[in-house]
């Protein structure tokens, strides 16, 4: 009952803070565990609808799909992709099924790629064999098959046709026969028709300026996605990890929870559609999602018998930010304590002379992309727009801690005789990027017009078009609106949403071309034609 209690206090004292942030507060959390005597703990903000748009389930029954499959020995994990689809080009030979399945297959998102085709809003609308011509026209992969982890929608789309070419069922009716049924999760399925109704569906909201639009996709690719499913079938679906009841037993289960091995022996963190790691001295299992105006989060924690739920229906909610604040409440007392947080660190006294050290411009190689900082009134910022910033605290020599952020992100400098040689960024425990310090490159406007121009990219089937406007580079791109092109060094340029346009020149100076670095697609080429 302590627990209940505890639980509902939280609740009453973030709700002034919007902290669940579901546009009509239609969200449900289930704790089972022996504190609670074995008991469901339902908190009700509002009456949940009946089915909710949910994405990181996707994943995971896609996963149970395929692990089906080769538990029936229908499929190899080893398989090379090719296989299945021998209409890729040469680099499907060296991706493994099993790269699909943990992300590190190096195969370029395809939400990603027809982003930065202009397909930026959610009406826009194109299919799957849209999106199987456009995986075949890769001429690579972002880096070699298993070398790294990078999340990709693509992976996944293509596990979902794998099953229907193995199966002869689409992954929604091999999902329901196999999966949903026995499971006796009546109110779930894939969603593969974006216009069929759904009794009870919750619509997906996003901010506007006043208020809130309607957030809904008209995309009917599933595999990575557009499971609907309720609170009360996710209750089935958790127990099925404490008594399996789709065959092979504690193999299956074993499977689905064993993280994978990148091809040098490096253990990595992921599973079958699932983030497994440590939390605060307790293992932890949980997979959080993302798309239009819904956000969701799945979460178990094995040993202590114990799993919360989060489905929002607001683009801006941080589901998984606030699941480890409810497992925080339910699990005190069992709980390590926590390392340096924005809540928990404690004041570090810095003389603002010293501060101005950590200012300045700092460029990710690996993702390709600016973090900058800046002193003001005696407070260290991050500055990630002209309209966004947070503080920076520092909390030990060196070491900064983000405030106002859901996640726990912790900022170490490096440096060398008094000076910052290096940035590195650690979110939630985990090292996310080392960033180096760089000089802004200041562009005249005869600098800039040598790289206007039209530019194609066979991979995309785009053009985009380069132009001069004042002192600014600017890009064109259908129908959205001219984006400016910001000079950072030698030839590389950013845009905060596009990424890095890092330009070659051929053997007489001229500008050839740029390699585009943007976030799950790397080197993705364009010709100046």
């Amino acid at each position: 009952m302590s627990k209940s209690v505890d639980l509902k206090k939280l609740l009453a004292t973030e709700r002034r803070e919007d902290f669940y942030r579901c546009a009509t507060q239609k969200l449900l959390v289930y704790a089972l565990g022996r504190e609670l005597v074995a008991q469901i703990v339902r908190l009700e903000l509002a009456k949940v609808a009946r089915s909710l748009a949910e994405q990181e389930i996707g994943l995971e029954v896609t996963d149970a799909a395929v692990a089906l499959l080769a538990e029936r020995n229908q499929i190899d994990l080893d398989d090379p992709v090719s296989k299945y689809f021998p209409e890729f080009p040469a680099w499907a030979g060296g991706v493994a099924v099993m790269n699909l399945v943990n992300h590190s297959s190096g195969i370029r998102d395809y939400l990603q790629l027809t982003w930065l085709q202009g397909l930026v809003n959610d009406a826009d609308h194109y299919s799957d064999d849209y999106v199987l011509e456009l995986l075949a026209r890769q001429r690579e992969t972002n880096f070699p098959p298993g070398t790294e982890y990078l999340y990709s929608n693509s992976g996944y789309l293509l596990l979902a046709h794998l099953v229907e070419r193995v199966s002869g069922q689409s992954l929604k009716e091999y999902a329901a026969a196999n999966i949903f049924g026995p499971l006796g999760m009546a109110n779930s399925h894939f969603h593969d028709d974006h216009t069929h109704i759904v009794p009870g569906r919750a619509s997906g909201y996003a901010p506007r300026e006043e208020g809130f639009r309607i957030s809904e996709t008209t995309l009917d690719m599933v595999g990575d996605g557009g499971v609907y499913t309720s609170v009360d079938d996710l209750l089935f679906w958790e127990r099925n990890f404490e008594a399996n009841r789709l065959g092979g037993g504690d193999d299956l289960i074993d499977r689905l929870t064993t993280p994978g091995v990148f091809s040098d022996g490096r253990p990595m963190d992921y599973a079958f559609g699932l983030t497994v790691e440590n939390y605060r001295g307790l293992d932890v299992v949980h997979h959080g999602g993302a798309f239009v105006g819904y956000r969701a989060m799945f979460m178990r924690f094995p040993t202590e018998q114990l799993a919360i739920t989060l489905l929002c229906n607001r683009s801006d909610a941080e589901p998984e930010a606030r699941a480890f604040a409810v497992a925080d409440v339910l699990l005190s007392g069992r709980l390590a304590p926590p390392g340096v947080t924005a809540d928990s660190a404690t004041d570090f006294p810095i003389e603002e002379s010293e501060l101005g050290r950590y200012v300045g411009d700092f460029w990710n190689e690996e993702e390709g992309f600016a973090a900058e900082t800046a002193l003001e009134d005696g407070t260290l910022w991050a500055v990630h727009s002209p309209e966004r910033r947070n503080e920076l605290q520092p909390v030990g020599e060196n070491r900064f801690v983000m405030l106002g952020v859901p996640a726990n992100v912790v900022i170490d400098f490096d440096l060398e005789d008094g000076r910052v040689t290096g940035m590195r960024r650690t979110i939630n425990g985990k090292p996310r990027g080392a960033f180096t310090p760089f000089q802004r490159r200041q562009a005249t406007p005869g600098e800039l017009r040598a790289y206007a121009g039209d530019y194609y990219s066979p991979e995309l089937a785009t053009w985009y078009r380069l132009y001069v406007d004042a002192s600014r580079l600017l890009l064109k791109l259908g129908e959205v609106e001219p984006m400016e092109l910001t000079p950072m060094f030698d030839e590389t340029f950013e845009h905060p949403d596009w990424g890095a346009f890092e330009f070659e020149r051929t053997a007489d100076g001229a500008v050839g071309g740029f390699r585009l670095q943007s976030g799950r697609v790397r080197n993705l080429a364009f010709e100046r034609r």
